[in-house]
């Protein structure tokens, strides 16, 4: 009988976590390849002391690099687990930060939120870091997730800054540049029936 409910225990804890690490429609668990992200940071000009936010941050690596590089870097993840090991991970990176949440709900442009308050990162990090004060933003969601963010970026955002999207782009913001990053070691996988590639990323200015 004990047994049988330590295996039940097991089960359910599990599939717990197996919720958690796949929490999120709008943004499945797929992670941009490690030697496409230092080329792609440079690309979109990303300097030392720069405030750097991902939407939707997985295992935490876009963030991690780009907070090697010197940038305030955020993340933002709707999976505890996710959260949780990227912490771990950066817990000797003083200026990487990841909190748990829904994007979306994040970027809502209320009074509050413009002012600068009700960013989830102020309540947790000393350091006041408001998605206003983003210079670069990275994103890589389904088209579903990425048509509802455009509104509430262009909304949020100060003018001057940087989105990057991957694979899939926004449909009436105008890229000012495009990239491809491929190699003999790296090449592009197909992500989409309409052939995107994952190595394909859009670089918009506010």
């Amino acid at each position: 009988m004990e047994f049988a409910l330590i295996i039940s225990f097991g089960i359910l804890i599990g599939c717990l976590f197996g919720l958690s690490w796949f929490a999120g429609t709008d943004a499945p668990y797929i992670p941009t390849k490690m030697a496409r992200i230092k080329k792609l940071l440079k690309e979109a000009g990303l300097k030392k002391g720069e405030v750097f936010y991902e939407l939707g941050s997985g295992d935490g690596r876009v963030v991690i690099e780009a907070a090697k590089m010197g940038a305030k870097s955020f993340g933002i993840e709707q999976s505890w687990i996710r959260v949780l090991m990227s912490r771990w991970k950066t817990k000797n990176l003083s200026n990487a930060h990841f909190t748990h949440g829904d994007i979306f709900a994040f970027l809502q442009p209320t009074d509050k939120h413009l002012r600068g308050e009700g960013s989830a990162y102020i309540k947790q990090n000393a350091s006041e870091v408001g998605i206003m004060s983003a210079d670069i933003i990275f994103i890589f969601l389904l088209p579903k997730g990425i048509e509802k963010l455009e509104p509430l970026l262009k909304k949020s955002l100060k003018k001057g800054a940087r989105v990057i999207t991957q694979t899939f782009h926004f449909k009436s913001w105008k890229p000012y540049k495009k990239i491809l990053i491929t190699d003999k070691n790296n090449p592009n996988t197909r992500l989409s029936k309409d052939g995107k590639l994952d190595g394909d990323f859009w670089i918009y200015r506010t």
